[in-house]
């Protein structure tokens, strides 16, 4: 198995031009958890993960972010999207974001489980255009 992987909160902050203060603010956090993170005292906990992923494909997108539909970039069959709750809220481009909806026909339930396929599958690497600010885990 491969070494898990966490969002690079330094990187994705750079990115955005913000303090630490001022990316804490905006994600729901203190600032001493993105600095623990950065620091690798601690590895972001899966809502910090996907809060900063949303601002980072927010900022690389702008308005054009809602436009992505994953359905048509993967060519998903109706009767999968019919019980998938991405294609059902018409919200696509948050597919990577949402637990328990289908893809591939399988149903993911866990933030690690859509780390795993999502985030390296075609889908969400043309979200990413700008490259995948990540850090591979200290604690293996």
């Amino acid at each position: 198995m491969a070494t898990p992987k966490y969002i690079d909160l330094k990187a994705v902050r750079h990115e955005l031009g913000m303090s630490q203060a001022e990316l804490a603010d905006m994600i729901g956090v203190s600032p001493r958890t993105v600095q623990a993170c950065e620091q690798r005292w601690r590895n972001p906990s899966p809502a910090v993960e996907k809060a900063a992923l949303l601002l980072l494909l927010s900022s690389r997108h702008g308005p054009r972010f809602a436009e992505h539909a994953c359905w048509e970039e993967l060519g998903c069959p109706v009767e999968e999207r019919a019980s998938c709750l991405a294609a059902q809220t018409k919200q696509g481009h948050l597919c990577w974001l949402l637990s328990g909806n289908i893809c591939q026909g399988k149903r993911f339930h866990s933030w690690e489980d859509k780390k795993a396929t999502c985030l390296e599958g075609p889908f969400f690497q043309k979200l990413l255009a700008g490259g995948f600010p990540t850090q591979t885990s200290q604690d293996g």
